[in-house]
């Protein structure tokens, strides 16, 4: 499972903005600090559920609202962390990636068959 935090943090902004109200409004008001209200919206850090359900209140909307589409259940996500980890990888390291990548695929495929 994947959450996008950088869409709940959109959100936030956005509702927040809507309300004419201050990063300085919502710090205050749930007793957090500001910097933690500015890392929130760009998704600099993970922001706890509970947290998630005081702010999702003060902004009057539902914790659905800030939620929807922002949760996934697919590898998708992998493909980011994949290109990460095999970013600084000489040509050796990838050919042999493509290797292992080619016999998990050959595997896959050979279980199916056998079902």
């Amino acid at each position: 499972m994947v959450i996008d935090y950088a869409l709940i943090g959109r959100r936030i902004k956005e509702r927040r903005l809507e309300k004419n109200l201050t990063q300085e409004n919502i710090a205050e008001h749930l007793d957090i600090s500001v910097s933690y209200v500015s890392r929130v919206e760009r998704a600099a850090v993970k922001i706890s559920l509970e947290t998630l359900v005081r702010v999702a209140i003060f902004l009057d909307v539902s914790p659905a609202f800030l939620l929807d589409g922002a949760i996934a259940v697919s590898c998708d996500y992998l493909q980011g962390e994949l290109a990460d980890v095999v970013g600084g990888f000489n040509s050796g390291q990838m050919r042999l990636l493509l290797d292992i990548a080619q016999v998990v695929k050959k595997n896959d495929l050979a279980n199916k068959t056998n079902l």
